[in-house]
C-alpha cells in the first residue's frame, strides 16, 4: 500500500511515494489556533450582562416615565453633571440645593450648538411634548461607562423620527474604611447613570448624502426634513418643485409659480438660493410645541455667503396634507409686512393643483417665511457658530460642508 510522506527537500516540503509502516498507536494533537486580540470597542455581552447595561435602561425608562408624567423638574435628577455646568441653583428654606429645569435649557441654549445635549428633536419630541409611542431598537455597552440606546419615537402630530440615548455612569462616593476589629467592608455599590446627551435622526433616511429628498409633505416629516427638501430643490433650480412646498398661505400670496420664479430672480439675496454651492445650518430652536426656526448660511453660485432665518408652524387647519404642506415665504414675505406670520395665520383657500405626497390626514409643519439675516451681531454669533461646528468636524474626522463642495 502507498501512502504519501512529507519530505525536506532543500529546506522545501516535498512528497514521495513510500510503502505504509505497520500501523502503530499514534497520538493525534489539537491543531494550534491563533487568537487576536480585539482593542477596538468594548465588547457588549448582550443579554449576559445583567449588571451595567441594565442599570443604564432602568436609568433611561425611569427618564421616559417623567417624560410621560410631565415632571421635568424631576428630570434634572437625571442630567449627567457636565449638563449642569455654570446653572444657577435655588437654596429651600431647609437648606437643600434645587436646579431648575427651565433654568438648565436656558444656559443650555446660550451655548453653542455642538454643546446642547438635547437637540431639536429631543426637545420636541421628550419637552415640547410627550411620545405617543416608542420602540427600542438597539443597544450597546461603548465602555464600561457608557451606554448608547436608539429608539424610534411617533409625537401625537404623527411626525417620526430616531432618537440616540446615550447614558454614563459614575460612582458613588464610598464611605470610609472600616477600621481594624470591625465587620468587614461592604460590597461595592453600582454605579449611577446620567443621561448624557440626546440626538435626534430622520426616521426615513433623509438627511444623509445621496437621499431622496420627501417630493411633498407628510405628517410623520420633521421640519428639519422640510427645511432641508426645499433647499435642496432650489440648488438644483427645481422652481416648480420649490413652489409645491409652499404652504397653502405663501401660496396664495405669491399667485403662481412664474410669479414665485420671478420674484426669486429679481431679488439678489434670495436669488442666491437658486443653484447654490452648499446650505449648512447652524442653529435651530424650538420655542413652542407648534413653532420651530432654524438658521441656515448658504454659499450662493458666485462664493457669497447669506444667512437665512426659516420659521415653521404645525399646520392643523389643513384635512389632508397636500403639496403644499412645506412652505417657504416668497422674498416679498420677508420684507414686507403683508406677507410675514401673521398673513399666513389665515385659513387659505383650498388648493386647486399640486402634487399630492401620501393619503394621510393629520398635522403637519410649514415654513411660515424665510428672512434674510442682515443684523452684524446674528452674522457675527453665526460665523462663530459655524466656526465651532467645522472645529468640531475636523476634530471628528469629518469634511466640512463647504470643503466638500
Amino acid at each position: 500500500m502507498l501512502s504519501l510522506r512529507p519530505k525536506l527537500c532543500g529546506g522545501q516540503l516535498g512528497l514521495r511515494a513510500c510503502r505504509a509502516p505497520t500501523p502503530v498507536a499514534c497520538i493525534h494533537r489539537p491543531a494550534r489556533r491563533c487568537f487576536q486580540k480585539i482593542d477596538a470597542l468594548y465588547h457588549n455581552p448582550g443579554p449576559r450582562d445583567s449588571g451595567r447595561a441594565k442599570g443604564a435602561q432602568q436609568s433611561l425608562q425611569r427618564v421616559l416615565d417623567l417624560v410621560q408624567s410631565g415632571e421635568r423638574d424631576a428630570l434634572v435628577d437625571y442630567f449627567a453633571t457636565s449638563n449642569l455646568t455654570d446653572t444657577p441653583s435655588l437654596r429651600l428654606a431647609s437648606g437643600c440645593e434645587v436646579m431648575v429645569f427651565e433654568d438648565v435649557l436656558e444656559r443650555m441654549l446660550l451655548q453653542f450648538p455642538s454643546r446642547h445635549f438635547l437637540d431639536s428633536y429631543a426637545i420636541r419630541h421628550l419637552i415640547l411634548s410627550s411620545p405617543a409611542s416608542t420602540q427600542v431598537l438597539s443597544g450597546l455597552m461603548l465602555g464600561p461607562n457608557k451606554y448608547v440606546q436608539r429608539m424610534s419615537v411617533t409625537s401625537p402630530s404623527g411626525e417620526s423620527c430616531i432618537l440616540t440615548f446615550t447614558m454614563t455612569a459614575t460612582q458613588p462616593s464610598q464611605p470610609p474604611a472600616p477600621t481594624a476589629g470591625t465587620a468587614a467592608a461592604a460590597a461595592p455599590s453600582e454605579p449611577v447613570w446620567r443621561l448624557s446627551s440626546v440626538r435626534g435622526e430622520p426616521l426615513y433616511g433623509s438627511g444623509s448624502t445621496g437621499a431622496v429628498q420627501p417630493s411633498g409633505p407628510s405628517p410623520e416629516l420633521s421640519p428639519e426634513q422640510i427645511v432641508e427638501a426645499q433647499l435642496a430643490a432650489l440648488q438644483r433650480k427645481d422652481v416648480s418643485a420649490a413652489f409645491r412646498f409652499l404652504s397653502p398661505a405663501s401660496q396664495k400670496i405669491m399667485g403662481d409659480e412664474r410669479t414665485f420664479a420671478e420674484n426669486l430672480a429679481r431679488h439678489r439675496r434670495y436669488g442666491g438660493l437658486l443653484g447654490h454651492m452648499s446650505a449648512s445650518s447652524v442653529r435651530r430652536c424650538v420655542a413652542q410645541p407648534r413653532t420651530y426656526m432654524e438658521i441656515v448660511s448658504v454659499t450662493s453660485a458666485s462664493g457669497t455667503r447669506f444667512v437665512f432665518c426659516y420659521i415653521l408652524s404645525l399646520d392643523t387647519h389643513s384635512q389632508q396634507p397636500s403639496a403644499f404642506s412645506a412652505s417657504t415665504a416668497s422674498p416679498e414675505g420677508a420684507t414686507s409686512a403683508s406677507s410675514g406670520p401673521e398673513a399666513a395665520a389665515a385659513p387659505p383657500d383650498a388648493p386647486t393643483s399640486g402634487e399630492t405626497h401620501g393619503s394621510a390626514v393629520g398635522p403637519y409643519w410649514a415654513i411660515d417665511f424665510v428672512k434674510v439675516v442682515d443684523d452684524p451681531r446674528l452674522l457675527a454669533a453665526v460665523e462663530n457658530s459655524r466656526a465651532a461646528q467645522q472645529q468640531q468636524r475636523r476634530g471628528q474626522g469629518q469634511q466640512p460642508p463647504d470643503a466638500a463642495e
